[in-house]
């Protein structure tokens, strides 16, 4: 008899391939956060600046710039009034105690151009009232002084002595030919300028000068 063939082995199954792990998730990555901007510095005090960027809680009425002075003509090129920035850091504290008493600053006069001095004491030759360039720049041609009065908050004029750029005896700082209003009115602004860092002119109720020297700029 022929043998019976020996079964071949069945194979073993192979297992189930274990399944892979589903891979973690990468980290959300953190939010980088908004940069700090850098503060711009403030201008040094001998700085030249712009009132209407530098100073805008105080009124301004460049009189110079229109024919709304005593010359009938305009002087300035320009109606933007201009000042140191350590005379505008002063001015920014006169304006602060006036608030406080419900009153504003009006300035009606800041740095003056070289040429406009010129063209100033040609139309008014009288030192008491204009300098005479050729001798010596005006103060407001170093950019340290203003021509100033005060207002209420809508920029109504309080009353003064007198009208800016008057030539009578009225304008100087005696307070004796005004009334009673006039006089308070003047002697509060006398008082704060003072107070802040200004001297005034004796023949001119509205002038102030900063107590800080600083040379003349001739041009901007």
């Amino acid at each position: 008899p022929t043998e019976t063939p020996v079964p071949t082995e069945t194979p073993a199954p192979t297992g189930t391939p274990a399944p892979t792990g589903t891979p973690a998730p990468t980290g959300t990555p953190a939010p980088t956060g908004t940069p700090t901007p850098t503060p711009t510095p403030a201008p040094e005090d001998g700085a030249l600046v712009p009132l209407a960027v530098c100073l805008p809680e105080v009124f301004v009425d460049l009189r110079y710039a229109t024919s709304d002075n005593f010359t009938g003509q305009a002087i300035y090129e320009s109606g933007e009034a201009y000042l140191r920035y350590g005379t505008v850091r002063k001015l920014k504290k006169a304006a602060a105690i006036l608030r406080e008493k419900g009153l504003c600053l009006k300035i009606w006069d800041a740095w003056r151009p070289a040429e406009a001095q010129f063209r100033l004491f040609e139309i008014c030759p009288d030192p008491r009232f204009v300098a005479d360039p050729r001798v010596g720049f005006s103060n407001h041609s170093r950019g340290g002084t203003v021509d100033i009065t005060l207002c209420a908050p809508d920029g109504t004029e309080l009353e003064m002595p007198s009208a800016f750029d008057d030539f009578s005896e009225r304008a100087d700082r005696d307070y004796g030919d005004c009334t009673d209003r006039a006089r308070e009115n003047a002697l509060l602004l006398e008082k704060v300028m003072t107070q802040c860092g200004f001297s005034g002119y004796a023949a001119e109720w509205w002038h102030y000068n900063d107590t800080d020297p600083y040379g003349v700029i001739k041009e901007r």
